[in-house]
């Protein structure tokens, strides 16, 4: 094979590529994919190039003198310039520091710089290079010794990059980014010796069609478990919708608490809830296309000719989650959460897909009802305010002192005493100013930062208790809320162990407070937790009870000492006070001591103390109060106890 007809088979190798890129553009965050169409795009110039030269070299075409010349020195040149880049894209896929990728890439820059200048020069003169038709050859001068021996030394700087970063590349990465240089350095090896350069154009013609199967290889895959596409083909879907413009429907299918049904029925049980879940949404009537989106979420691409059928989907789904799976021996319920995202109505290209996405799982995982979220372009606004959250959180974790901690007193109904606290995280943030947990605790919750909360959290209450210690106080507790999310460490218990421990406080002075909900999600983690510290003293109290679920399991097996009664029931009962009689009646028998939260009138005061519960929390005594108001006024309680 000579020069010409290794040029040509190149070129069409390359077309086939390019051609194959248009009909499945590649994922542009790709790794695999980084910097590989521009190699792609500048190696065609090269070919380009290269058949001008065997034109001029055949007297096929005729140029001006310095014309002539100037193409033979980007010929040449452009040996060691390929080989740049060559090296330029085994950096950036084998360095993980981009500012060493571009340190690296400097280094390599410079010498080619001085030659590319040194050549330019020298075109007129030709002292050092030979540029005509009438040599075939590299002449054995000064000039071509440069080019070989920048050629070479890029070669070898590709393969010490490669055995600097072996241990974190994979099997399949070691050996693509080995063979790149050592082909390529052969190639030059032969071009030297044997005065053609056929070889290296059929090196790189291969290392280029090698890089893009494996490309596809790694973007392209089925996942093993549901036999469905992959997010990275996905993505590669939607490449092709935004850059075609193609109307189409996005349904994306979230398991809601799946974690939770992995820690309780296992991982073989939930697997196989995975698989049934796949099966069951790709057998939906209609044309579509189903993919794994992320461990416990599905997605549904629909084209516009069906986009009619979106909501017969929907309900299809909705009406699979009413009956149970059976999976062995059990029959399990699970709920799914369905988002949706018209394209490009709603979004009019990738990064905007991307949002939506983002905006629709903080939906989600906020705890709201509906099971079906529609996005609507207009919410960005939203969007961007919980993302601008999430940034604070993640700024406040990092400067704890922007964590605040208010303390709401809970009294004894009888005497007016103040006997316990309940603390209250708030967020004060440069930017979003004073945050409450309603805007901020879901958010925490969803992104798993709540773990990193409730730590600061509690260090800052034990704090505070120290401070209490060192002078006669009225206080029991004080009480600190835990989140499902919390529970999502297995080595909950013995961080909060720990950070009681640190700060020298005893544990019958810290209190948790539960939902009900929290326990319906991970019974048996939660129940681990509570019984473990409870041994070591530690105070735990069932929070919102009666807000609907009431779960006797809960109280009978659990050793809470408290049980707070939810506001929703105490405003009802002044209305119809037997609910709250019933509950009240049945919690003493279980040896329970009662809470009523939300009290804010004199008519509710009056009825706690009427039906028999024993505490009181809300703004008829106090709101929740900063740590120097709230010290303040217990120092000032405690005073008047004294006296008394």
């Amino acid at each position: 094979m000579h020069d010409l007809e290794a040029d040509v088979l190149s070129i069409v190798l390359l077309l086939f590529i390019f051609f194959d890129v248009r009909r499945f553009p590649l994922p542009k965050k790709d790794k695999g994919s980084i910097f590989f169409a521009e190699l792609s795009v500048i190696y065609s110039i090269f070919l380009v190039i290269s058949l001008l030269v065997y034109a001029c070299t055949m007297k096929f075409m005729a140029f001006p003198m310095y014309v002539e010349r100037s193409l033979w020195a980007l010929h040449v040149i452009s040996f060691p310039f390929m080989l740049l880049l060559w090296a330029h894209f085994n950096a950036i896929n084998v360095i993980e520091d981009r500012r060493k990728v571009s340190i690296h890439t400097k280094i390599l820059v410079a010498p080619l710089v001085a030659l590319s200048a040194l050549m330019i020069a020298d075109i007129p003169h030709q002292y050092f290079f030979v540029f005509c038709r009438h040599h075939e050859h590299l002449p054995k001068i000064l000039g071509s010794y440069l080019i070989i021996t920048l050629s070479l030394l890029y070669c070898l700087a590709m393969i010490l990059i490669v055995l600097i970063n072996i241990k974190e590349l994979p099997g399949s990465r070691l050996f693509l980014f080995m063979l790149t240089p050592s082909t390529l350095l052969i190639s030059i090896v032969f071009f030297w010796y044997m005065h053609d350069h056929t070889q290296f154009t059929v090196v790189s013609s291969f290392l280029l069609i090698l890089n893009y199967l494996i490309i596809h290889r790694d973007s392209v895959v089925v996942d093993t478990l549901t036999n469905l596409p992959t997010k990275s083909l996905f993505n590669r879907r939607l490449l092709k919708i935004f850059r075609l413009q193609l109307e189409s429907t996005v349904i994306i299918l979230d398991i809601e608490n799946f974690r939770f049904f992995n820690k309780r029925y296992g991982r073989v049980i939930g697997d196989r809830m995975l698989a049934q879940v796949a099966e069951f949404l790709v057998s939906l009537e209609g044309r579509h296309e189903t993919y794994r989106f992320d461990n416990d979420c599905f997605c549904i691409c629909i084209p516009k000719s069906d986009r009619h059928m979106v909501e017969g989907l929907v309900q299809q789904i909705e009406e699979r989650m009413q009956n149970s799976w059976q999976l062995d021996v059990n029959h399990v319920h699970i709920q799914i959460n369905c988002a949706i995202i018209d394209i490009p109505e709603q979004a009019s290209d990738y990064d905007e897909f991307k949002n939506a996405v983002d905006q629709l799982f903080i939906e989600i995982k906020s705890g709201r009802r509906e099971n079906i979220i529609i996005y609507n372009r207009e919410n960005s606004i939203n969007q961007q305010k919980k993302l601008d959250i999430v940034s604070a959180l993640r700024d406040s974790i990092r400067n704890p002192e922007q964590v605040k901690v208010y303390f709401q007193p809970i009294y004894n109904v009888n005497d007016s005493r103040m006997v316990s606290a309940e603390a209250l995280m708030r967020i004060q943030d440069s930017n979003l100013g004073f945050l409450t947990p309603g805007e901020f605790v879901p958010i925490a919750e969803q992104t798993g930062l709540i773990i990193h909360l409730t730590e600061i959290v509690l260090s800052k209450v034990c704090t505070v208790i120290n401070q209490l210690s060192k002078e006669k106080n009225i206080i029991d507790h004080i009480s600190v809320n835990l989140s499902g999310e919390d529970f999502s460490s297995t080595a909950i218990s013995k961080k909060l162990m720990n950070i009681i421990s640190k700060e020298g406080v005893n544990p019958e002075r810290i209190g948790f407070e539960i939902t009900e909900s929290m326990m319906l999600q991970s019974y048996e983690e939660v129940a681990k937790v509570i019984i473990e510290m409870s041994l070591k003293k530690v105070t735990f109290a069932l929070d919102d009870f009666g807000k609907g679920y009431s779960n006797l399991q809960v109280l009978m097996e659990l050793p809470y000492n408290y049980v707070k009664i939810d506001r929703s029931v105490i405003a009802k009962s002044t209305i119809n006070p037997k609910m709250l009689t019933l509950l009240t009646e049945m919690l003493h028998k279980m040896e329970k001591q009662i809470v009523a939260e939300g009290v804010e009138t004199e008519e509710e005061l009056a009825l706690i103390k009427r039906i028999g519960i024993e505490r009181v929390q809300g703004y008829y005594f106090s709101k929740p109060l900063p740590e120097v108001e709230f010290l303040e006024l217990v120092k000032r309680a405690s005073t008047i106890v004294d006296r008394i």
